[in-house]
């Protein structure tokens, strides 16, 4: 199976979900690797640094040019790929939309995230026209504080989009930063509330793969 994480924003989680969400399925018995899309090739960085002690998680570099050659490879060789994907409107997020199985698109609790994802609703309407069948597809609300009046009222908006909200969200907890150069994933760390939140995520997923 192939997920692509992706948005046409940057900052909004993405490789830190994709990182997360590898480390909960490698503990899970999933046989998964992270295909790195981003130009600043984070998610390949962190894979370099996890202890030879936890799961591994390979990570790999993927240029444009051989992106679609390079996934279905490796869908071969293991039983998930994610696809840590790039903030930008370039033919290379069509791709990875196409490619995938399913889509996580990570969104923050603001006005900008919300015009961000207007813009991808209309490139996820054409590749599904263009692949010619459905491609699953979930916005994760990432950063939010249910005690914020505006971010309720992000919530709701979103609710309404032609992609399904989780029911999972995530809060802005400093563990997500501190575990990311320690190439681990929060699953992995010393803070439970960050761990028990993710695995919420982490079942919604397994729930609708």
């Amino acid at each position: 199976m192939i997920i692509s994480v992706t948005s046409l924003k940057g900052g909004v989680g993405k490789s830190t979900i994709a990182q997360n969400l590898a480390v909960c399925m490698a503990h899970n018995g999933y046989k998964v690797c992270i295909a790195d899309a981003d130009t600043n090739q984070s998610s390949l960085r962190w894979s370099s640094l996890r202890s030879d002690e936890l799961p591994i998680i390979p990570a790999f570099g993927t240029p444009e040019k051989t992106l679609s050659a390079n996934i279905k490879q490796l869908a071969l060789d293991y039983e998930i790929v994610i696809i840590d994907g790039t903030p930008t409107l370039d033919k290379i997020t069509s791709k990875i939309i196409l490619l995938a199985d399913m889509l996580l698109v990570p969104i923050l609790p603001s006005g900008l995230d919300i015009w961000a994802t207007e813009q991808f609703l209309e490139r996820y309407e054409d590749a599904k026209i263009e692949k010619e069948k459905d491609i699953p597809a979930y916005m994760i609300l990432n950063q939010y504080q249910s005690n914020i009046t505006f971010n309720r009222e992000v919530k709701e908006a979103l609710t309404e989009t032609s992609i399904q909200l989780f029911n999972s969200t995530l809060r802005p907890r400093t563990a997500y930063r501190e575990v990311i150069i320690q190439g681990k994933g929060v699953f992995e760390y010393k803070d439970e509330k960050a761990k028990y939140e993710f695995l919420d995520l982490y079942n919604e997923v397994v729930n609708v793969m």
